[in-house]
């Protein structure tokens, strides 16, 4: 008898998927930790990777008023650190991330059987 079990499945497949971004986006924000400028530390402690259920999506942010600013301001100097401190790891990785999502719900899927 075959029995469809298509909630399950697609339940299984967005939380697999959900748990991959999620470290995926950590992998990420781990690397561009290491390129944040720094003076005080501040904007690097301020890294945070937020799981959006109800979107779908993970966000990986840095909380300080000038993390805008020492992103995007090409013309800024940095001893240490460097702008472009998320972009650059995150469009490095974004097809790691991507291959390690698919590849874990192949595994979750094949493991449901």
């Amino acid at each position: 008898m075959l029995r469809w079990r298509g909630r399950e499945a697609e339940k299984l497949i967005k939380e697999t998927a959900m748990q991959a971004m999620h470290d995926g986006a950590e992998h990420i924000l781990t690397e561009s930790i290491d390129e944040t400028p720094i003076d005080t530390g501040t904007l690097r402690r301020s890294g945070a990777v937020t799981d959006a259920l109800q979107e779908d999506s993970v966000y990986i942010s840095y909380n300080t008023p000038y993390a805008v600013k020492q992103h995007e301001d090409l013309s800024l100097r940095h001893t240490d650190g460097k702008p472009k401190y998320l972009e650059n790891p995150f469009n490095r990785n974004k097809q790691k991330v991507v291959r390690l999502a698919n590849d874990r719900v192949r595994r979750a899927l094949h493991n449901a059987r």
